[in-house]
């Protein structure tokens, strides 16, 4: 009985490999009548579609009965165990190359309760996608018979693209700047067979991940982009720096079947850049400073944004468009850019310092510069205009008391609104 059961194996395995093989490869070196070469995937969402099984055969043989079982041989060394009977395949011969043999998806069973195994190492059904093990019973004309496995896959029925338009696992975004015009855009996509028809594609949103409200607007119920970053605030109630925004999109077949991906995203701070290094001195060497290039220059130089001034600190250089908020009681460790302009529009911007500068002064300053936001071959210059924040580490002074030279650290950002 081994041996019969073994030669079985075999010949389960080669028609297996030949059901893989290129449509222009031949069945005539088998000693069955012909292969079957199993149907694609499909998604959740195609509870009731057609499941194709091509049938390669050998020459002046044809397929009379085409079977879908289970295949229940998991936890046996045997490739194929039948089970229950799935059904029976419709047969459909166009010519003498071409015949398959359809049998409806929704024979298969539920799409809801896919094996998963928890944290815990328990298996319950409650997976919306997986695979179903199958074998396709073919008999032939000639009188022979094969048995070939397949797994049937039950993927996604709505999934993240990328820009490219490329499947990936999330959105891709996990996070867009409070009061940000910049485009932030998520894109998702519906997957289906064509006989699928979807009634609906619905948008949500929640702060807890627990209560979901409707987004605004109407949603495809193919594939869509949305920026999220220009949904009104309002939608919301409000946002704060820090809220997280939980984004869920739900498609829904003619059948009621339904699929969801979520993206989680937080709303981030606009906030100063890192701190950089600097100093200026009396020293006509180096009594000129840039803050957008972090080097001090000479007196006879036109780089400096600002330059070293005996009396009071430093005041504007030459035709810079900077001003300066002495005491803005900001704190230069925890202030961010709404803070910077808040203070700034509060205070009383001058272009030279009126007070003398110590150890831990904290300057706030705004300056607008002419930027390239293009490349070196197609220059696009625009004015941008910077909020920073100037803090003094270390003075010299003098006989008299005033300030020589100082060192300070300081950063700055663009509000963008």
């Amino acid at each position: 009985m081994k041996k019969y059961i073994k030669q079985i194996v075999a010949l389960a395995l080669i028609v297996s490999f030949a059901s893989c093989s290129p449509d222009d490869e031949k069945v005539d070196m088998l000693s069955a009548g012909g292969s079957a070469v199993a149907p694609t995937s499909i998604s959740r969402l195609d509870t009731n579609v057609p499941l194709t099984v091509k049938i390669k055969l050998k020459e002046g043989v044809t397929v009379t009965k085409v079977e879908i079982y289970r295949n229940i041989a998991a936890n046996s060394t045997a490739a194929i165990v039948l089970g229950d009977k799935v059904s029976d395949a419709t047969i459909v011969t166009v010519d003498n190359t071409n015949t398959t043999a359809t049998y409806s998806s929704s024979t298969l069973g539920s799409f809801d309760i896919f094996p998963v195994t928890g944290t815990d190492g328990k298996v319950t059904l409650t997976g919306k996608t997986g695979t179903f093990p199958l074998a396709i019973k073919s008999t032939f004309s000639d009188g022979t018979v094969t048995t070939t496995p397949y797994v049937q896959t039950v993927a996604k029925g709505i999934v993240w693209k990328d820009a490219d338009g490329v499947t990936t696992s999330t959105s891709g975004v996990s996070s867009f700047k409070l009061n940000d015009p910049t485009p932030v855009e998520i894109r998702y996509a519906v997957v289906k067979k064509p006989a699928t028809t979807i009634a609906s594609v619905t948008g949500e949103w929640s702060k807890d991940d627990v209560t979901y409200a409707a987004l605004p607007g109407t949603f495809s119920t193919t594939k869509q982009t949305i920026d999220i970053a220009a949904i009104p605030y309002s939608t919301y109630g409000s946002l704060a720096a820090g809220d997280v925004i939980y984004y869920k999109f739900t498609v829904t077949s003619s059948t009621g079947q339904k699929d969801a991906i979520k993206t989680k995203v937080t709303i981030a701070d606009q906030v100063f850049g890192g701190s950089s290094t600097g100093s200026l001195s009396q020293d006509s060497s180096m009594n000129q400073f840039s803050f957008a290039t972090a080097k001090t220059y000479a007196s006879d130089s036109t780089e400096g944004e600002i330059v070293f001034n005996p009396e009071f600190g430093f005041a504007k250089a030459g035709e810079t468009r900077i001003e300066f908020v002495e005491n803005s009681g900001l704190s230069y460790d925890d202030a961010n850019l709404f803070d910077a302009e808040t203070a700034f529009n509060a205070g009383t911007p001058v272009t030279t310092l009126t007070e003398e500068l110590f150890i831990d002064s904290v300057v706030l300053y705004k300056v607008t510069r002419n930027v390239n936001l293009g490349t070196k071959d197609e220059p696009d210059f625009q004015d941008v205009t910077y909020y920073g924040l100037l803090k003094v580490t270390d003075l010299s002074l003098s006989s008299s008391a005033l300030i020589q030279g100082f060192k300070f650290v300081y950063k700055e950002g663009e509000l963008v609104q």
